[in-house]
């Protein structure tokens, strides 16, 4: 478990424990203490005059990390069998790569595919949604997985360009990203906009999400 996680698990508290911190960590009580320790001395908890330790919420910003998502080359491929209606559909063993990816990264998932044109963050408009957007909602869903948000493109090839907007909304929104990755099976135009050092591509004839493009993912989030 690293620093980040643990505040992120307590990011809408004000105090934290040792006990707490083994409660929700699932950790023992010296590794727990050792936690509590590090964020004393990183600035991010500090003790009040009634002995709680409180955060100091000017010096806590873990920022969010993303992952760009397209579907078709990642989540199928050539030889996937799920349909919905007259498209390909989605592999849950897929999902369940992603979900690694997702999992050791406390990553977001952010739509950069073609399927994001009838998906909705906002509750009000999931009735509106088509049926391939509900059905990637649930495939998400049954391994534990939803989508955060979407990107918006000017142009269907231009994702690269949607991925550099989005970004630069967070930041006028106030929101600090960390890491990023996008996983694609197409160039589209990350070369032109300098995103190529963020992809980890796939392949649609060639399997789409497998292992070792989660390990490159991985790999990418922690330089």
């Amino acid at each position: 478990m690293n620093l980040r996680k643990l505040l992120d698990a307590f990011k809408d508290e004000t105090y934290i424990s040792i006990s707490e911190i083994q409660r929700r960590m699932g950790i023992g009580y010296l590794t727990a203490g050792k936690y509590l320790v590090e964020l004393i001395d990183k600035k991010y908890v500090y003790k009040n005059e009634q002995g709680k330790y409180v955060f100091d919420k000017k010096t806590v910003d873990t920022g969010i990390n993303i992952v760009f998502l397209d579907v078709d080359g990642v989540l199928n491929c050539n030889t996937t069998k799920d349909k919905c209606g007259g498209y390909t559909g989605i592999e849950d063993q897929k999902v369940r790569l992603l979900k690694q990816l997702v999992d050791k990264t406390n990553a977001k998932i952010v739509l950069v595919s073609t399927w994001k044109f009838y998906w909705y963050k906002e509750k009000y408009l999931k009735d509106k949604q088509d049926d391939l957007a509900n059905y990637l909602d649930m495939k998400l869903v049954m391994q534990g997985l939803a989508i955060y948000d979407k990107t918006d493109d000017y142009d269907v090839l231009e994702r690269g360009a949607g991925v550099l907007q989005y970004l630069n909304i967070l930041k006028l929104k106030g929101i600090k990203v960390n890491k990023y990755v996008i996983l694609d099976d197409e160039l589209f135009d990350y070369f032109p906009t300098k995103l190529t050092k963020y992809l980890v591509r796939t392949s649609y004839r060639e399997g789409g999400l497998q292992e070792k493009h989660i390990r490159k993912a991985i790999e990418k989030m922690a330089d």
